[in-house]
């Protein structure tokens, strides 16, 4: 099962993660993805906190994924926004590599 959202503040939406706390205890394979306009920061990925809460409830979480998207937060809305042109073909095809990796049984993280 996947779970995903656009990132806020540097977080999933908070909708998302209370669902996550209110499931049962259980079994399952999940994935986790997200779109962000900022990169994520490998030491404190927007996913990790979700992933944990994931596996606290019993999940195998098999991967995740993250690429950039369209951004129109505070500073970037003066602007425009930011990355007006993404999830772009290339975010696509690796969304692709991501769920073939899933779909072949593989870990999947990007």
């Amino acid at each position: 099962m996947g779970f995903g959202s656009g990132v806020f503040y540097s977080r999933l939406h908070p909708r998302l993660t209370d669902f996550v706390k209110a499931l049962p205890t259980g079994r399952g394979r999940a994935f986790v993805f997200a779109t962000s306009g900022l990169p994520e920061i490998p030491l404190a990925p927007f996913t990790r906190p979700l992933v944990q809460l994931l596996e606290g409830k019993g999940f195998d979480v098999a991967g995740s994924f993250s690429c950039r998207a369209f951004d129109t937060w505070a500073p970037f809305k003066l602007v425009g926004g930011i990355n007006k042109q993404r999830p772009n073909v290339e975010d696509l095809a690796a969304a692709r590599v991501f769920a073939e990796r899933l779909r072949d049984g593989k870990q999947a993280r990007t």
